[in-house]
């Protein structure tokens, strides 16, 4: 399976890393989730294959993304050769100093391949010099995710007209993220590597202690497993606010002092379920670091939001004044509006 590849209409695009995390957590058995540095043969050859077995590529170019990895087999650039040998053009991004040498990128030379300030590229092309539109696009992973995940929310959303399940307020469409779990499989994946990623970052500090994820329903679960794998981390998992979870199944068999807690939502819209879950772990006696979410939707503008930092959500993906109309998402009350 591989989880990271996003087409566009130029260039079809890969995370290595990503690719490198799955190998490893999953195919190999081994335990360093999204804290392996090393880039393995193995994971090449599968990208590879995947290329190799798709009907038609269209698209002349291939994006590999070295974002994160600080090592590579030695033999990986064989297999990097094979890819092009298909008949593509590649183009490196996020090389590191580090790796520049094991990729023999001396023996290309391209004018556009310009040192960064770190001494590694930003993007390498690994061909020569040509004319070529790609020179004049700018390879985001960040956009490239928000516009893929953005596309497969409008296709699993529909109309709902009801009140919120836990919220005094009413939704006009409803986001079924059971299903895109259940369908887009190898993209969620890669959505929780990101926001695996994301969460080392946050709490960088306190991972050390190793806290426990919280999942909040039997739904959440499958979110808070693959992040328990991917962060070496132990779960417990409340469905209603009472413990269901096959590590504790009673509330009095789990001693919550002196350990620390990370809340996994799969959507927060209001963070009703959030709040209720915070207070049953500080009332238990545990600690609470914050929330982490696949999707949040911002109520409030940036600028106006003062809460504290352990009270914002951390998502991959945020639903905001500036992308709710196109995704037909509103909230509303039977309040009148000042327009009125």
């Amino acid at each position: 399976m591989i989880i990271s590849h996003i087409e566009t209409p130029l260039y079809n695009y890969f995370n290595l890393h990503a690719e490198e995390v799955i190998s490893s957590s999953y195919l190999n058995d081994g335990n360093q989730g999204i804290y392996i540095k090393s880039l393995q043969f193995e994971t090449v050859n599968r990208i590879f294959n995947f290329i190799k077995g798709l009907n038609k590529i269209h698209q002349k170019y291939i994006v590999l993304d070295f974002k994160n990895l600080e090592h590579v087999q030695a033999n990986i650039i064989d297999k990097i050769t094979d890819i092009r040998d298909l008949g593509f053009k590649l183009i490196f991004i996020n090389i590191s100093e580090k790796i520049k040498k094991p990729l023999s990128l001396k023996s290309i030379d391209n004018p556009k391949n310009v040192l960064n300030e770190f001494n590694g590229y930003n993007e390498f092309y690994f061909f020569s010099v040509e004319a070529s539109e790609i020179y004049e696009i700018e390879i985001k992973s960040e956009k490239l995710f928000y516009e893929k995940f953005k596309s497969i929310l409008k296709k699993y959303s529909k109309v709902y007209n009801k009140q919120h399940a836990s919220s005094f307020v009413y939704l006009n469409s409803f986001i079924d993220l059971k299903k895109i779990i259940s369908n887009e499989r190898p993209f969620i994946y890669y959505a929780l590597y990101r926001l695996a990623i994301k969460i080392k970052d946050k709490w960088q500090k306190e991972l050390l202690n190793n806290p426990i994820l919280v999942g909040q329903s039997l739904t959440s679960t499958f979110i808070v497993s693959v992040l328990s794998k991917l962060l070496n981390l132990d779960i417990v998992v409340f469905d209603k606010i009472g413990p269901i979870t096959k590590l504790y199944n009673k509330i009095d068999k789990h001693n919550f002092e002196k350990s620390k807690y990370i809340v996994v939502s799969d959507l927060v819209c209001l963070g009703t379920e959030v709040k209720i879950t915070k207070n049953l772990i500080e009332f238990s006696g545990g600690k609470y670091l914050g929330n982490v979410s696949l999707v949040k939707v911002e109520t409030l503008n940036r600028e106006d939001l003062k809460l504290e930092n352990i009270d914002r959500t951390i998502s991959v993906f945020s639903i905001t004044e500036n992308n709710n109309q196109e995704l037909e998402y509103f909230i509303y009350t039977n309040l009148k509006s000042l327009n009125e």
